[in-house]
């Protein structure tokens, strides 16, 4: 039987915080690399066209759930302070994230553009270890069962 420990609301909290950075830089190494290889084949455009191109391109969608993760993840700490903001809200978006970055429950639409980006992006791979490591230590950091011990 496996047992499944919910975080703690400051765990959760700091936790967010913590992986913010990290998931903003690998959202922008991904668009990086995206936009070399879209100009590579298609030749320059700006920013401004690049950004209407991912927002409206088909061949795109995949990059969605985490542009949409980052979102939620910035409203979940814009509202800290409110009234209305839950623990839970907080914990089950620190959930989100590491469903997302885990092993377990991962977005196979994201995954199947995102892995091979790990073997030919030194920038996305550096990235997603920056994000793994929040991931990791968040994980690592859940309480356990208490031990039984032999004296």
């Amino acid at each position: 039987m496996t047992m499944t420990t919910r975080m703690t609301d400051p765990a959760a909290t700091t936790f967010l915080k913590d992986v913010r950075h990290p998931l903003l830089a690998l959202h922008r190494s991904i668009l990086d690399e995206l936009r070399t290889c879209h100009e590579a084949e298609f030749g320059a455009v700006s920013p401004e066209e690049f950004l209407q191109i991912v927002i409206n391109g088909s061949a795109y969608k995949w990059l969605g759930p985490l542009s949409t993760l980052i979102a939620a993840l910035d409203d979940v700490l814009d509202s800290i302070d409110d009234k209305d903001a839950t623990p839970d809200v907080r914990i089950d978006m620190a959930h989100a994230v590491t469903a997302m970055f885990g092993a377990k429950g991962r977005n196979a639409a994201f995954d199947a553009q995102f892995l091979p980006m790990l073997q030919t992006s030194p920038e996305v791979a550096i990235a997603n270890g920056r994000v793994a490591q929040q991931v990791r230590a968040v994980m690592l950091a859940r309480p356990c069962p208490p031990q039984r011990t032999e004296h």
